[in-house]
């Protein structure tokens, strides 16, 4: 058994999204930016917490137009 995708945290109009996934064999949270089939970026967390606010940081890298709140 692989990684389990458990959200998608954002979506873009292109296509681009954010997701969290977890591995049941680790204690890790990946966090993974996609573009249709093509995987962009990619990070290992311990904490879920701490992946979801990282997303809210990446977000801005992928639009411009996005503000994140603190």
């Amino acid at each position: 058994m692989g990684e389990i995708p458990l959200a998608r945290l954002w979506q873009l109009p292109d296509g681009t999204a954010c997701l969290l996934l977890k591995d049941p064999r680790t204690e890790n949270w990946e966090l993974r930016v996609v573009r249709h089939s093509a995987v962009l970026r990619t990070e290992r967390f311990g904490s879920a917490i701490v992946a979801m606010d990282q997303a809210k940081q990446w977000r801005a890298t992928y639009d411009p137009g996005f503000q994140p709140s603190n």
